[in-house]
């Protein structure tokens, strides 16, 4: 076999490079069976790298106030749950990735959280946000310690402007939310019960995804 050319061994370490800088993060170092399929499969790696540039993108979001400890906890979580359920399974790994890109993308994600009214977890309200669909967020609340049997309200719509959400409760009942950095004042119509105003603040140590129980 002839030695390679000058020209032939410049591409090769080229092409060496490329595979290292794959996806969001040093292929060289790639350290479990995940990030190694990750790097092994360039459509794994280009979804990769779409979803660090919309995770950098949210962490830069102005006037969201605790959102970015929020979000780092969330994404550490995600990875967790990644690593230990996909492993190298390019297939669990793309389904894991499309749903990960479609909820960042989400353009009120930033308003996800847990906002506490009183002392929860031992005594209060809190208020959980979350992403719904067609640019909606999806709203709860419960009576502290526990939601299970203890919901009080459940309403989903888009924010209008001024950043108010609307929920309607039938009849002439109407519920405002006035979201702002961190926090959340919900103000009752006419014939609202039970009554449920006051300020709801977030949380960044809660997640809206796991029960509140008494500590």
């Amino acid at each position: 076999m002839r030695p390679l050319t000058r020209l032939a061994l410049a591409a090769l370490c080229l092409t060496s490079a490329g595979l290292a800088s794959a996806a969001s993060f040093d292929c060289a170092k790639a350290g479990n069976a995940t990030e190694k399929a990750i790097c092994a499969d360039p459509g794994l790696s280009r979804q990769d790298e779409a979803l660090a540039a919309l995770y950098q993108r949210q962490l830069k979001m102005p006037d969201a106030g605790q959102w970015g400890t929020i979000l780092r906890r969330d994404q550490r979580d995600w990875i967790a749950v990644r690593n230990r359920e996909c492993k190298g399974n390019v297939d669990c790994l793309n389904q894991d990735y499309q749903r990960r890109i479609a909820y960042l993308s989400h353009p009120l994600l930033h308003w996800m959280g847990r906002y506490v009214q009183g002392k929860c977890p031992h005594e209060g309200r809190f208020l959980d946000v979350t992403p719904g669909d067609a640019g909606q967020l999806d709203v709860e609340i419960y009576i502290c310690p526990n939601p299970r049997g203890n919901m009080l309200l459940q309403g989903r719509n888009v924010l209008e402007a001024g950043q108010h959400l609307r929920v309607a409760e039938g009849g002439r009942c109407t519920r405002t939310f006035q979201f702002a950095a961190d926090r959340i004042t919900v103000t009752d119509g006419p014939e609202c019960a039970p009554a449920l105003k006051g300020a709801y603040v977030r949380d960044p140590r809660r997640s809206p995804f796991e029960l509140e129980g008494a500590k």
